[in-house]
């Protein structure tokens, strides 16, 4: 990955996507038409350091909850960027209202906001609303996914070789595993990633990547 100010490493070949870690977690900030910043899960470590741990990437204007589960850091960031709209899945509405007792758009707004390369990408099969983000910059493909897949947790700025898939994700996360892993082959067939950027990890980096993630969903399902 490149260097870039604040905490935040910008994805190696990729322009706009930055990664930071804080513990075992990590968020993703995507840089919209508008030049503001998409947080993509934030979480509440990096809050708790103010706003300097953004320094250099400019306004965070979105907090995205991808899905139901990672909502800890939602409250921390809505009072750090008060101007920040808090966006989430239609599926994931009602379990984060309730947990956070904050107010969420659907994801409209921030789809237009979106540039041309990234698109929103709505799993089949899954129950936590979870919703990822494909970037495509030739020659990368980018997923940025929260609990669906997961790595081991390297230093800030390296890749991990090889996916993994957290242990309690097919119980929690996953509604029908046909359906999901159907859903999941035919993305791969139409545009195979060559990174996934979890939130449980490091981002993980091979020339084979579609069919590690196939052979681990077929090992777990």
């Amino acid at each position: 990955m490149s260097a870039a100010s604040g905490a935040f490493t910008e994805i190696e070949g990729v322009d706009g996507v930055y990664v930071a870690q804080a513990g075992k977690l990590s968020s993703t900030a995507i840089r919209l038409k508008s030049g503001g910043l998409c947080l993509y899960s934030p979480v509440a470590a990096m809050a708790k350091k103010g706003a300097t741990y953004f320094d250099g990437l400019g306004d965070v204007t979105v907090l995205f909850a991808p899905n139901h589960y990672h909502n800890k850091g939602l409250a921390a960031h809505a009072a750090l960027f008060p101007d920040a709209s808090l966006v989430a899945p239609s599926k994931a509405e009602a379990r984060l209202n309730k947990v956070t007792g904050l107010a969420f758009g659907g994801l409209g707004d921030l789809e237009k906001d979106l540039p041309d390369h990234i698109r929103l990408l709505e799993p089949d099969g899954l129950k936590t609303g979870e919703v990822w983000l494909q970037v495509k910059q030739d020659p990368e493909v980018l997923w940025i996914v929260t609990d669906a897949f997961s790595s081991e947790r390297l230093p800030q700025g390296a890749y991990a070789e090889n996916p993994t898939l957290l242990g309690t994700f097919p119980k929690f996360g996953v509604q029908d595993a046909k359906v999901y892993r159907e859903w999941v082959e035919q993305e791969i067939s139409e545009c195979e990633p060559t990174i996934v950027v979890p939130c449980h990890g490091s981002p993980v980096r091979s020339p084979d990547l579609g069919s590690a993630l196939l052979k681990l969903l077929d090992e777990t399902f």
